[in-house]
């Protein structure tokens, strides 16, 4: 397996890619139309930014009626971080989206699970517009958004085509949009205050709020491509990292564990020149096989930065069965069968198998000069692995 080929010649005209389609006139004209006389509208996306081109797209049609964004179940950079309409990120919330509620025409791009019908939902008026490659999902068993219209139309050329028809054919109340724009940003601003007001220690211990925050410092101006498989922290991990350059943020979406690892190898030999940081669970990084990933990372040159969220254990189960069963027997005797005790050496596997550099913090004012050296090691050629302790499941 490990055998050395020679080179084979290809021919890149025989592999181009299938030539994106577009919206009809007549769905260009309705969701156009919709969208320009909505008095709350909202865009919902969770995956148009596997293509970075379409995120320009977006923005331009966002900013062009001042339609908040929001980013569901998002493993890619769909809608910059820091632009004043992104409205936020969801994941598996418990609580109503107000901004869903509120809104009376929603145009959903890209995305499998826009909202979780059982605990935030739209208001049973709104107009709801569905545009994907694959908008009815055939393969997702008893899969269906209830919409007015689907399209099945490439982002990017769809979205292009909707500005297009509202600059060139619809009157848009500018007095109107422009409020709109300003309560977008202000709500914006007031959100990230408060968000970042919890980016800091509790009782002494890392929070992964202020993990993800120290993270986000550190990789200022570094052009880094992050890999999130944090699960349970995916929510915080998305609020306080607010990735905004597309291609810059990269997730599995499906429903096993273990991706992280391997992705890390994947992502460095597709960008060698740019830097990689693996954000995982104590959980998804075992189940990554860890000792196989970081040899392969050594053989083939290509290093990361794997930064782990520790809490000692599943909390997605514990989660999950509190959820079904608040009150149950689980919930009555606080024993969930969800313990990593004893305590795994996560960076010690690392060390072991592929000669990274380990370092285990647990005290939040080591944090940001630990996370500064273990990315130095790996920008100097060697794979690194900060195992970051949190409070425990």
């Amino acid at each position: 397996m490990e055998e050395t080929l020679e080179p084979y010649a290809t021919d890149p005209a025989h592999y181009t890619p299938v030539a994106p389609g577009a919206l009809t006139g007549e769905v260009t004209r309705e969701i156009a139309t919709a969208l320009a006389g909505a008095s709350h509208p909202l865009i919902i996306t969770s995956y148009l930014g596997r293509n970075p081109d379409a995120v320009g797209a977006l923005v331009e049609l966002a900013e062009l009626l001042a339609i908040p964004v929001i980013e569901s179940a998002a493993f890619h950079v769909n809608f910059p971080g820091d632009h004043p309409l992104h409205s936020g990120y969801q994941f598996t919330t418990t609580e109503q989206n107000p901004l869903l509620a509120e809104a009376d025409v929603i145009l959903v791009v890209d995305s499998d699970v826009p909202w979780i019908q059982a605990t935030s939902r739209p208001a049973p008026d709104a107009a709801v517009y569905a545009i994907d490659i694959d908008p009815l999902k055939p393969g997702m068993s008893m899969w269906h958004l209830p919409a007015r219209r689907f399209a099945a139309a490439d982002s990017q050329v769809a979205l292009t085509q909707l500005t297009r028809y509202v600059l060139d054919r619809v009157l848009i109340e500018e007095g109107a949009v422009e409020v709109r724009r300003a309560q977008v940003t202000a709500a914006n601003r007031a959100r990230r205050d408060a968000l970042d007001a919890l980016a800091r220690p509790a009782d002494g211990m890392i929070t992964p709020r202020y993990l993800t925050a120290c993270v986000r410092e550190l990789l200022a101006g570094t052009g880094a491509i992050v890999l999130t498989e944090a699960i349970t922290s995916y929510q915080v991990v998305a609020e306080h990292l607010r990735p905004s350059r597309p291609g810059s943020l990269l997730g599995s979406g499906g429903g096993s564990l273990g991706w992280a690892g391997g992705g890390a190898v994947g992502a460095k030999l597709a960008c060698p020149e740019r830097p990689v940081v693996a954000l995982t669970g104590d959980g998804s990084y075992l189940f990554g096989v860890p000792s196989s990933a970081h040899w392969v990372a050594r053989r083939y040159g290509a290093p990361a930065l794997t930064v782990i969220y520790d809490n000692h254990g599943w909390a997605a189960p514990k989660f999950s069965t509190l959820q079904v069963h608040a009150h149950g027997a689980a919930a009555q005797a606080d024993d969930f069968h969800v313990s990593f005790d004893p305590a795994v050496d996560l960076p010690g596997v690392a060390q072991a198998t592929g000669g990274a550099y380990g370092v285990t913090v647990s005290d939040p004012e080591a944090l940001p000069l630990a996370l500064k050296d273990a990315l130095a090691v790996v920008q100097g050629g060697r794979s690194a692995v900060v195992s970051v302790q949190l409070p425990p499941v």
